[in-house]
């Protein structure tokens, strides 16, 4: 789990766009890759400049470690943890999420980054119940997924329907962002959107066309209601409108 500069890019324009801040939480404690080469590191000095005048990469580097707490300090949350199942990596927060988090962790941040952990997880809605959880409530999660073309990742393959259906339809998520990202430095500006299955009646529907057998990663935002909302069955959106339009 690290950010490279196409992802550190998507964080830099997610958090300074929506002006996210305060408690900040990375599943896993993500390492800082940075630059690599031609498309996504022109675009990472781009954001860098845009976003954090007056920093430099280098800024945004942990001083003794690669991992990203400098990155995210930086980027202006108040505090920085991680975590993650065992202290193998000296995450701030011990915590299987597999299991459901404690008093002590609920409504605790403001933002919280599945930067690829949640895909590992067998146990996927539980440890999705326990983001919710966590996070306070209007907070945000920014999610970067294995979405296609990651056969030997992980358990899972997250796709936009996990957005539209679980997120947005059942828990009553506001969508603020989501986009098919290849992460292959070549194909960073080879990106394509969905169309919203809540709002057509269909399943998604890619908008623009992804570079053939790169890996891509599913980028998405989603704020969590002010007010609690009544959480019914999770069903994919367009199985749901053909049942009511049966009724």
């Amino acid at each position: 789990m690290s950010i490279p500069d196409t992802l550190g890019t998507l964080l830099i324009e997610t958090v300074k766009g929506h002006q996210l801040g305060g408690a900040f939480l990375m599943l896993g404690r993500q390492g800082f890759v940075g630059s690599r080469r031609g498309q996504s590191a022109k675009d990472f000095e781009a954001a860098i400049a845009t976003h954090l005048p007056g920093l430099t990469e280098d800024d945004l580097r942990n001083p003794d470690n690669a991992y990203s707490e400098t990155f995210f300090a930086k980027l202006g949350f108040d505090s920085v943890d991680s975590l993650d199942f065992s202290d193998f990596e000296n995450a701030s927060v011990i915590h299987d999420l597999t299991q459901p988090v404690g008093e002590d962790l609920t409504a605790r941040f403001d933002v919280i980054y599945d930067g690829g952990t949640c895909e590992h997880v067998f146990e996927l809605p539980t440890a999705y119940r326990n983001i919710d959880r966590m996070l306070r409530p209007g907070g945000v999660l920014i999610g970067h997924s294995p979405c296609n073309n990651w056969i030997n990742h992980g358990f899972y393959q997250i796709t936009p329907e996990m957005v539209y259906g679980f997120w947005q339809k059942a828990m009553g998520y506001e969508v603020l962002d989501l986009l098919l990202q290849p992460i292959r430095p070549a194909h960073a500006a080879k990106t394509a959107r969905t169309t919203n299955p809540n709002e057509t009646g269909v399943r998604p529907r890619i908008r623009g066309e992804l570079p053939a057998g790169s890996p891509v990663i599913l980028h998405y935002a989603v704020r969590k209601p002010l007010t609690e909302q009544a959480q019914g069955g999770v069903y994919q959106t367009d199985y749901m409108k053909r049942w009511s339009d049966d009724d």
